[in-house]
C-alpha cells in the first residue's frame, strides 16, 4: 500500500511524444489525474506499481487532450470525432456517435482508451455469496 509520487522522469521515459509539455504543467495534470484515480491507501488499485502506470496513462490523456504531442496529434480541444467539415469561413462539428456516455471522454486518446481498458475490472459488479443457513 502507499501512495504514487510522480516521478517526472520517468514520466518522460513512459512517453517521450509529450516533449513539448513543459514539466512545470506535469505536477498539475498529476493532481488531475487523480481526480479520476484515488492515490491513496484506500484506492481500489491497490497495487502501487500499476496505480503509478494507471495514473501516467490518465496524464498522458490530459496532456493529449489540452496540449497534444510533438507530433502535432490532439491538444485540438474539440470533443468527439469529427463529424462533418467545411472550407468557405471555415466549419467544424464533431458528435460521439455510438459511444456510451461513461466512457466517451475517454475515448479520445489513445492513453484514455487504454486508461478505460485497464480499469475495466474495477467497473464490474463482486458477487459475494452470503451464508446458507438451515
Amino acid at each position: 500500500m502507499g501512495v504514487v509520487v510522480l516521478d517526472i522522469s520517468k514520466f518522460r521515459a513512459m512517453f517521450p511524444e509529450f516533449s513539448n509539455v513543459d514539466d512545470t504543467l506535469l505536477p498539475f495534470l498529476f493532481d488531475q489525474a487523480t481526480d479520476y484515480l484515488n492515490n491513496t491507501v484506500y484506492s481500489l488499485v491497490t497495487d502501487v506499481i500499476k496505480r503509478e502506470r494507471l495514473l501516467y496513462l490518465l496524464i498522458a490523456h490530459l496532456a493529449y487532450m489540452r496540449y497534444g504531442d510533438a507530433n502535432g496529434n490532439g491538444g485540438t480541444g474539440m470533443v468527439g470525432r469529427l463529424s462533418s467539415a467545411s472550407e468557405g469561413s471555415v466549419s467544424v462539428s464533431s458528435d460521439a456517435g455510438q459511444i456510451e456516455f461513461r466512457y466517451m471522454w475517454y475515448t479520445q486518446s489513445p492513453y484514455g482508451m487504454d486508461y478505460w481498458q485497464a480499469t475495466k475490472v474495477y467497473r464490474m459488479a463482486n458477487y459475494y455469496p452470503g451464508i446458507v443457513y438451515g
